[in-house]
């Protein structure tokens, strides 16, 4: 940025006038600029809202192992034994606990984070900071539950008999694409809720939409092969749930050029939830 005098010569006592030179940064840009410059306060929102869920509660982060466990049984009971559902070639129960650990990851975060901005309405009246930190911070604090869920996945596995082998290292391409997944929602939706309440009762009848459309249940083999590719692609949240299966369950690496067109999916989705949010932002404190 740069600052001209405009003052011409014989003018030297009249009032000077300023004229000030935008840099080339972008919008997009600055806010990136001060996200970082924030991370600290994400930090800090993140630890609290992991701190203040389970303060009071008598199971405690049992919550985050009974949630997955007792949906798999559940499923296994029904869809496993009755409707005998494909589960490729490992127990149904140990198949469909794996999708419904990242499921239960990708609805909790997104729920909670809908909600973020209008609980803590106190915060965002009268604290400035980078708005997106909240909802963000929801997103975040779920990926405590998340990791007992995968050693509650792991450890049903291993009474299967499938203990960890190597492929768990290829565990964060999975687990990164369910957060750039919860990341996308999260931010359109806790920005939509400030508008219109109405979020708060479509986001559950989505997500419960959602978990049919996603491969929980069965497995991506039953997708038909002509549209699996664009499927998997344009729904990153496929290739998370498969992922996480395939690098616990199956003990196989995940299709890494399947994964970084979903990972570039679901950037560019996170992107364009993102610049919504920052432009519907300067609103908040009058609607939260």
């Amino acid at each position: 940025m740069a600052v001209t005098d405009t003052r011409t010569h014989g003018e030297t006592d009249s009032v000077p006038t300023l004229v000030v030179h935008g840099g080339g940064r972008t919008a997009l840009r600055d806010a990136l600029v001060e996200f970082v410059q924030y991370a600290e306060v994400l930090r800090a929102f993140t630890v609290r809202r992991v701190k203040v869920k389970y303060k009071q509660a008598a199971v405690g982060i049992g919550w985050a192992v009974l949630q997955p466990l007792l949906a798999a049984a559940i499923f296994a009971l029904f869809l496993g034994k009755v409707a005998r559902g494909p589960s490729e070639g490992v127990p149904y129960l140990l198949f469909v606990l794996a999708g419904t650990v990242a499921w239960t990851y990708f609805a909790g975060a997104t729920g909670a984070a809908m909600e973020s901005l209008v609980v803590d309405r106190g915060l965002v009246r009268k604290v400035y900071f980078p708005r997106e930190m909240v909802p963000l911070s929801a997103v975040l604090a779920a990926l405590f539950d998340l990791a007992a869920g995968i050693v509650v996945l792991g450890f049903v596995a291993a009474l299967y008999g499938i203990t960890p082998s190597i492929t768990w290292v290829a565990l964060p391409i999975p687990v990164l694409l369910l957060v750039l997944s919860a990341t996308c929602l999260s931010l359109f939706f806790a920005a939509l809720n400030v508008y219109y309440r109405d979020a708060r009762h479509a986001l559950p009848f989505l997500l419960q939409l959602g978990m049919y459309t996603a491969p929980v249940l069965y497995p991506l083999a039953l997708i038909p092969q002509s549209v699996r590719g664009p499927y998997s692609v344009l729904n990153p949240l496929v290739m998370a749930i498969e992922g996480l299966r395939q690098v616990t369950v199956h003990q196989t690496w995940p299709d890494l050029q399947a994964n970084a067109l979903a990972t570039l999916s679901a950037s560019l989705l996170v992107v364009g939830s993102y610049v919504f949010f920052k432009r519907v932002e300067r609103g908040f404190a009058d609607h939260v």
